[in-house]
């Protein structure tokens, strides 16, 4: 009598009924890959914001901190006119007002010197004529770029060789005497501006008579309806400043720094909508009413 042989496979309830739960298993394994694919999308785009954030408030400081009030020259909700900080050197020979020679200061390096340029603002003290008063400030601009003098001390006193440069200014307001302290500036703007159906906060030099293209330097942000970018001018005690060029002495030291308020959007790609990321933070100048006749 022949043995049954034993059953391959399964039957057809069976696979009825593992079917069904074969698919509620790859559905939720389907849901968990897409919630976790949309749980990193948003955490890259808060990661993305809150970096764009973060270096648009780094930037504003590195500009601003350096500054005093009468570096500034406009400031609105989205546009902040200031003449930066490019660098600072001392004056060898300040015999011709309009033909000095200079160099950095000791231990610093000199190859941002090359890099001024015809229009740059140059800003010197000049000793004043009364005992314990002092020294006037007075600025002229560069009407040439610079040019390399073959290295030689600076001073009388010194044995060291240094690179020595010439400036040729546009007027001879400066009256400066030897190892005296000048500082160079740039006209700067940093906006608020549109390009790609976005808004970013963009930043150009002035060269000579015209301004560099506008480049973005951080962003997205909201629009200005949205008030993505807001700028104030502030005294110290926390007041509004209307910034308008020309600014009057007494205005200008009463301005403490600037107040940046930045708003920017939150698009998680694939998902609707929206959220809108803040920061704010007030910018204190770094020169004071003390020391104001100084770099």
């Amino acid at each position: 009598m022949r043995q049954p042989r034993p059953r391959q496979g399964s039957t057809l309830v069976e696979l009825l009924v593992a079917l069904p739960l074969a698919l509620l298993a790859a559905a939720a394994a389907a849901l968990l890959l897409i919630h976790v694919a949309r749980a990193a999308r948003t955490q890259s785009a808060a990661l993305s914001t809150s970096r764009e954030l973060r270096h648009a408030r780094l930037l504003l400081t590195a500009e601003l901190e350096p500054l005093d009030g009468r570096d500034l020259v406009l400031v609105t909700d989205t546009l902040l006119e200031v003449r930066s900080h490019v660098g600072v050197l001392l004056v060898c020979d300040g015999r011709d007002p309009a033909n000095l020679l200079v160099s950095v200061p000791a231990g610093t390096a000199d190859q941002w010197v090359s890099t001024l340029r015809i229009g740059d603002d140059v800003r010197g003290w000049q000793p004043s004529s009364a005992a314990g008063e002092a020294p006037e400030d007075r600025a002229s601009r560069l009407r040439e770029t610079p040019t390399s003098v073959a290295h030689a001390p600076c001073l009388a006193n010194e044995r060291v060789a240094v690179p020595r440069w010439r400036l040729l200014l546009a007027d001879s307001t400066l009256s400066l005497l030897p190892g005296a302290p000048i500082l160079v500036r740039r006209d700067t703007r940093l906006q608020h501006y549109r390009s790609a159906g976005a808004w970013w906060l963009g930043r150009r030099q002035r060269d000579g008579a015209l301004w560099d293209g506008l480049q973005p330097a951080a962003g997205p942000f909201a629009s200005p309806a949205d008030r993505g970018i807001r700028l104030r001018a502030m005294t110290s005690g926390e007041i509004p400043v209307v910034v308008l060029a020309p600014l009057a002495d007494s205005t200008a030291e009463r301005v403490a720094g600037i107040e940046v308020a930045l708003r920017a959007p939150r698009r998680v790609p694939g998902v609707g909508g929206a959220r809108v990321d803040s920061a704010s933070t007030l910018v204190a100048f770094r020169a004071t009413a003390s020391d104001r006749r100084q770099p």
